[in-house]
């Protein structure tokens, strides 16, 4: 949509720990399926699997976890951005079965996404280069794309492309 300065603007916002918290955790387990530990979003963003270990993200694929997730303060500017006529886009790592969780989330705050991309198709996913990809898609389409995301890697490969990234 067009603003008030004839330029069309993008606002791409990650999920988890940049809109919303959640108390959903990643667990680690081993290959015979004995836990191990878990982790908190922030945690799995810079976790290196042993060897023998592989994750599950069976939390994260519950929708009480999102629908009942706590907003960030970032909820304020989805909620004003989107209110101005800016397409809006939720920009997550998580499986395409947070999608319409996430929608349901959204409307507590009169909020709906253009769309939902869902990221994390398996535990073998490059997640960054994945978001990397759709940024790319979305910045083709608009004149300014801003991006948020609260992951460092996340960050430094959107600073690649044209677009406006900021870590929260």
């Amino acid at each position: 949509m067009k603003n008030n300065n004839n330029k069309t603007k993008a606002f791409v916002f990650d999920f988890d720990d940049t809109l919303a918290t959640t108390t959903a955790k990643v667990i680690v387990r081993n290959i015979y399926g004995k836990y191990i530990t878990s982790l908190t979003p922030a945690q799995y963003n810079t976790y290196k699997l042993g060897v023998d270990e592989d994750f599950d993200f069976s939390e994260f694929k519950n929708p009480e976890f999102i629908i009942d997730g706590n907003p960030t303060g970032l909820i304020e500017l989805a909620k004003e951005v989107y209110s101005e006529g800016h397409d809006f886009y939720i920009l997550t790592a998580r499986s395409e079965a947070a999608s319409n969780p996430i929608a349901e989330f959204l409307k507590r705050f009169s909020i709906e996404a253009k769309t939902i991309y869902c990221v994390g198709k398996s535990n073998k996913t490059n997640i960054a280069k994945e978001k990397q990809t759709v940024l790319m898609a979305i910045i083709n389409t608009h004149d300014v794309t801003y991006f948020y995301d609260d992951d460092d890697k996340n960050i430094e490969l959107a600073n690649e492309l044209n677009c406006r990234a900021k870590k929260v």
